[in-house]
């Protein structure tokens, strides 16, 4: 039930269909076995056989649903079991075939798709900063008994701790695998683990290539732990915040790839450590004295073995499936057992080279490289120039944006790339998302510097590319900042949205024409590019509700909500919708409120919640938020003017209301409290529609003065009648020529109707063609509050000018 409510967002009581998807996969099926009497008896046998199978998913399924580390035999255990599955004849799996018939088809679709457990609640972000362990089809393989030394050492007497090894042998999994192991066991010595790096993703055998923002040196990696123990607030000192942190709380603080970073400010914070918080270090170099180190060497030769037979099935490399025993000893002994020159000696049997022409070289890695370089596609290598000249991580958009690919191509060519270990790929948090970015590995980035080279021509081609997207989308980001709650905005978090938010606005410009279904294909494409961003499914949501599809844009908000929930523009947006369109007004003033939330300063969202508590008759409510923007002195002119017209509606109205049913001293207060608060007004223009309500307040004034035989009324009445003509600028006793009425009767089809008097009389006719502006007829139900002069036709009244004052 809580999973439930905290998914949906919904307290209604759920029935048991609801229910089920947010049981545990381990309850599911033996719920299932336990109510065999309930299912078909081939179901029920098959259930009872296949239970060890569902069971070997549990560690699986958690690992994925909780983003740990992957075993290295995971993804062919949940193969196996899923081939086993489908062709089974007791049960019908028509999900299951069609996913691994789109898997054997087109493997490159799973970079499209977003991993969602609804039973499983958003980890802590207090507790620790761990980035989401990078995918890797092999998974973590062996070394238990190097984490079990490792986890020992951290939880013992050592206050630094080194991990020291060759690049690519996996000092960085071996850490974060050590750091989730504590993080989840059931006696954590520690009340946080926080982690930094100074990883360049471009650090080659030949020179050092920093990215842009990267860490620079010791204060910079401790100002970055500073801020994730204390929030981004600038510290003068930052290694003396970090150590007072430590002091006062016992924290692993975990900097990773120290090599790039080492200064004499680093041993100096080292030394001060105190007692019960730790530092784990992963370095190609050691320290010195200060650390406890660990020398990180290649895979066990079983251990590489199984690397090597697990890489062979996933890729269906037939030429080492079929290798003898003696055979893969040779090749883990050529390839040193080094992880990294598997992936890449596999690479090159996929290739269609043969295991000893690859052995036989040697510069393994190097010909390797060569060798699989010369197996990549067009497209592929196409990518890989653009990744080589624009260095760093980038996300699906940016690629298919600098290299005119559509997703299909891209998505194809990525894979490939991963395929290949040339490139890497990396997922990170971005608040309720994940948001995944692919860079060069650091021996291709080298390899590639030396035998292929990126030419002067297309080099300036890519950059200027680059450079002109980047002015695109400064200018997308500043017309956002400069009116964000316009739906023509776009709200982009930082330049990597930049090549996604162009498509997306082209996809608007679609809308706005009316072709909706081209304006959905193309932001179904920019979903795929980019699925964690949340304003592609913003504009879904808007194409949606465009062709009437009230209930998918419905969904499609939800899901840009559940993306990036803290966004002030997106609650407002759905906001909107909810009240205008989904006929939920309000559900639509929670999103509202929400949104007020979290940017308290916008006026236009305090306006529309006026708006809101004046639709669902809050007559209160809207005058007090009308009234609070009216005496803020940084609210703009525009807005006061529209919440002068909003307070002055709800007031006359609900004045109108007492004076009908005789109660006229809470007329009399009413119209007191707007004359007070218009008389504090200074330079806020009053339309037409806004004057005439005024004189509807004169003339309720007028009326009680008439009407009521208590003087202290009467001469509040004539005060209030003074105040408000002078406001208006016109004579105390000034006939106010217009009248007030609402709709008794309706011939919307015939084009007129018939309207009550608020001050009585005989029903008065009134004409579409009368009304002003024209096309308010069309609004106009019975009820509705209408203004009008009176005029006579054939002997009879009846209405013209007349204004639609409330529908």
């Amino acid at each position: 039930m809580q999973r439930y409510a905290r998914d949906q967002g919904s307290t209604s009581a759920p029935n048991l269909a609801d229910l089920l998807p947010y049981v545990d996969f381990a309850d599911a099926f033996q719920i299932l076995n336990g109510s065999a009497s309930s299912l078909d008896r081939g179901e029920a046998e098959f259930l009872r056989e296949n239970t060890r199978h569902l069971q070997k998913l549990i560690p699986v399924r958690n690992r994925v649903a909780h983003t740990r580390p992957l075993e290295f035999d995971d993804l062919p255990t949940v193969l196996d079991v899923a081939k086993k599955f489908s062709i089974a004849p007791e049960i019908d799996t028509p999900k299951l075939d069609q996913t691994l018939s789109q898997l054997e088809r087109d493997p490159s679709f799973v970079l499209g798709l977003e991993i969602r457990f609804p039973d499983v609640a958003p980890e802590a972000s207090g507790r620790h900063n761990l980035p989401i362990p990078d995918f890797d089809e092999t998974g973590f393989i062996g070394r238990k008994s190097v984490i079990r030394s490792l986890i020992k050492t951290i939880r013992g007497p050592y206050p630094v701790i080194s991990l020291v090894g060759d690049g690519g042998i996996g000092k960085t999994s071996l850490a974060l695998k050590a750091a989730y192991e504590i993080l989840d066991s059931h006696d954590s010595p520690f009340d946080a683990v926080v982690w930094t790096t100074a990883k360049n993703s471009l650090l080659t055998a030949s020179e050092i290539k920093r990215i842009q923002g990267a860490v620079k040196d010791s204060l910079g990696m401790l100002r970055v732990a500073a801020e994730e123990l204390g929030g981004k607030v600038a510290s003068a000192d930052p290694m003396q915040e970090v150590l007072e942190y430590m002091q006062h709380f016992k924290v692993l603080l975990i900097l990773d790839n120290l090599e790039t970073v080492l200064d004499a400010k680093l041993r100096e914070f080292l030394r001060e450590l105190p007692n019960g918080s730790k530092v784990l270090i992963t370095s190609r170099i050691g320290i010195g004295a200060l650390e406890n180190p660990i020398r990180i060497e290649p895979l066990e030769k079983s251990e590489a073995i199984s690397l090597l037979r697990a890489l062979a099935k996933i890729r269906n490399v037939a030429a080492l499936l079929d290798a003898s025993p003696q055979a893969l000893d040779r090749i883990v002994e050529r390839t040193s057992a080094h992880p990294l020159y598997i992936k890449w000696f596999v690479s090159v049997v996929q290739s269609g080279r043969r295991p000893e022409d690859a052995l036989n070289s040697g510069l393994l890695l190097d010909y390797c490289m060569s060798n699989v370089y010369g197996y990549i596609s067009e497209t592929g290598k196409l990518v890989l120039r653009s990744m080589q000249t624009l260095n760093g991580a980038h996300n699906q958009a940016e690629l298919a944006y600098l290299n005119e690919l559509d997703v299909k191509q891209l998505q194809t060519a990525i894979l490939e790339l991963i395929t290949t270990n040339f490139v890497l790929m990396r997922t990170s948090s971005a608040g309720n998302a994940v948001v995944t970015e692919y860079e060069l590995s650091e021996f291709a980035q080298d390899y590639l510097e030396k035998h292929h080279p990126v030419g002067d021509d297309e080099q300036r081609w890519l950059r200027e590319m680059n450079a002109g997207l980047f002015a695109y989308g400064e200018q997308i980001s500043l017309n956002a900042k400069s009116n964000r709650y316009d739906e023509k905005s776009l709200d982009v978090r930082d330049a990597k949205d930049f090549s996604v938010a162009a498509k997306l606005l082209d996809s608007l410009s679609l809308i706005y024409r009316g072709e909706h279904g081209t304006a959905l294909q193309v932001i179904s494409d920019a979903q795929e590019l980019a699925p964690d961003y949340h304003e592609c499914y913003r504009l879904e949501a808007m194409a949606r509700a465009a062709s009437h599809n009230l209930h998918g844009a419905n969904t499609a908000y939800e899901k840009a909500l559940e993306l990036n929930s803290s966004s002030s523009t997106l609650n407002w947006f759905y906001a909107r919708f909810l009240i205008r369109e989904f006929g939920q007004p309000q559900e639509g003033l929670r999103y509202l409120q929400k949104a007020v939330a979290l940017d308290p300063a916008s006026t236009v969202l305090k306006l529309e919640i006026a708006k809101v508590h004046h639709q669902l008759a809050n007559s209160e409510a809207a005058r007090e938020a009308c009234v609070a923007l009216l005496r803020i002195p940084e609210t703009p002119l525009e807005i006061k003017s529209r919440a002068l017209e909003i307070y002055v509606k709800s007031a006359t109205l609900s004045a109108g209301k007492m004076y009908g049913v005789g109660d006229y001293g809470g007329c009399l207060e009413l119209l007191e409290y707007l004359q007070e608060t218009l008389g504090g007004l200074q330079g806020v223009a009053a339309d037409n529609l806004v004057r005439d309500r005024i004189s509807y307040g004169m003339s309720l004034a007028r009326g009680v003065r008439i009407k009521t035989a208590d003087k202290y009324l009467a001469r509040s009445a004539t005060m209030i009648n003074i105040a408000l003509s002078q406001w208006l600028g016109v004579g105390f006793n000034e006939a106010v020529d217009r009248s007030y009425g609402s709709v008794k009767a309706m011939q919307a089809e015939r084009g007129f109707g018939f309207l009550r008097p608020t001050d009585g009389g005989p029903d008065i006719f009134f004409h579409a063609t009368d009304f002003r502006p024209t096309e308010e007829f069309s609004l106009v139900r019975e009820g509705s509050e209408l203004s009008y002069k009176k005029t006579t036709k054939d002997g009879k009244i009846r209405a013209v000018e007349v204004w639609l004052v409330e529908r």
